[in-house]
């Protein structure tokens, strides 16, 4: 039996991957281990581990890295602490190869733990681009150091290979956020309403992260979003979800915080994947800049507002009205959002990030992997 590793730092990494993991965990090819750190063992983001441990997984470690988000260098700091961690953990546990997903800071030094032990790295979600976040450069860090990439358009995959992967390697398989928003079996209204409080009106799901490399200005962004929502809050009502452990997302948490007590709007430190999309299925639209209202939301057919310039570079629906951090282009957007024509449009929006049976075809492709001869081979540089 091959033994695999998973790493997960995140809530959204994780609800991503549930399936995929429960998949993994039935196998009587592979056994799996989970070890979770980052925002998952920090109590200010609701230690969501326990969020895993209630699912049914076991988890074999908790990393905690300090997460101290109010300058870079305590991000360094606490990236830091993880690589030191995991290399320790990688010295006195083997595995024939460890699988992560996507581009956070805490997962690079995951991923240069694992490589500095010749560890076989399966990479999901290589080849994006993120121009206005430190995910974009981390991202493309992490596809270097691994061995199998899953990728989730076609796009990406020849970005991947373009950076020197051998295109054997490379694999798209779509995206499972996507799949997972029409597999996943969501919550009803009434269900959400059990958990989260009455919904009294139509209502937009608020979900906005730092830009951590453009140089905008966190304050500026927030008020500008706040001030277009204020314009609607009597027509709507508004569900804010807390923000990731990116560099000054501290400033973002304080000032949601603060504007949904004034006006008795909720507030979600956090949520479960099944949470999120139902809240998604049953909103008027997604407002912020969350990679889900690209990759998830498009799947079900609902719009997303999705504002500056974080997720810019991204491969994009019809469901996705881009505006800059601006007051009255907020106001518009989410005018548009809501419109006869606009939503007619998305009856018939296409995701680019679906295909048909993601899950079950990646299983099979990293199954293949841990069992071929050409995961203990040295790496070459592909040229064209």
């Amino acid at each position: 039996m091959k033994r695999l590793a998973y790493v997960t730092g995140s809530r959204a990494e994780y609800g991503i991957m549930k399936r995929l993991l429960k998949k993994i965990d039935d196998s009587n090819d592979i056994e799996l281990t989970l070890i979770a750190t980052g925002m998952q063992v920090d109590e200010k983001y609701g230690n969501t581990y326990k969020v895993i441990e209630e699912d049914g997984f076991k988890i074999d470690k908790l990393i905690d890295i300090k997460i101290d988000n109010s300058n870079n260098s305590n991000i360094l700091d606490s990236m830091s602490i993880c690589q030191s961690e995991f290399g320790k953990y990688f010295e006195y546990n083997k595995f024939d190869a460890v699988m992560i997903l996507g581009d956070r800071y805490e997962i690079l030094s995951v991923a240069i733990a694992a490589a500095m032990h010749n560890i076989p790295i399966i990479h999901l979600h290589g080849g994006e681009k993120t121009l206005g976040n430190y995910d974009e450069f981390i991202r493309h860090a992490i596809t270097k150091m691994s061995k199998l990439h899953l990728v989730s358009t076609d796009e990406y995959k020849k970005r991947v290979i373009q950076m020197g992967e051998n295109p054997n390697s490379v694999f798209n398989i779509g995206a499972l956020g996507a799949e997972n928003s029409l597999k996943i079996k969501l919550l009803s209204k009434k269900e959400l309403e059990n958990r989260f409080g009455k919904i009294e009106k139509k209502y937009y799901v608020v979900l906005f992260h730092p830009e951590t490399i453009t140089g905008a200005s966190v304050e500026n962004q927030i008020e500008a979003l706040i001030g277009a929502i204020d314009t609607y809050k009597n027509e709507y009502e508004f569900i804010f979800i807390g923000s990731n452990s990116d560099t000054s997302s501290d400033i973002i948490f304080k000032m949601f915080k603060e504007y949904t007590i004034k006006n008795n709007f909720k507030f979600l430190t956090s949520a479960r994947s099944e949470e999120y999309l139902s809240l998604i299925k049953y909103s008027s639209g997604l407002i912020g800049n969350s990679s889900s209202g690209l990759i998830e939301v498009p799947s079900l057919k609902i719009p997303t507002v999705n504002i500056g310039d974080r997720q810019k570079g991204r491969v994009r629906a019809q469901n996705v009205i881009d505006v800059i951090a601006n007051k009255e282009l907020i106001i518009e957007a989410i005018k548009k959002s809501n419109s006869f024509d606009f939503l007619e449009k998305l009856k018939v929006c296409i995701n680019p990030y679906y295909q048909k049976d993601v899950m079950e075809e990646g299983y099979k492709i990293i199954l293949e992997f841990l069992n071929s001869t050409s995961i203990n081979e040295i790496k070459d540089f592909y040229d064209f």
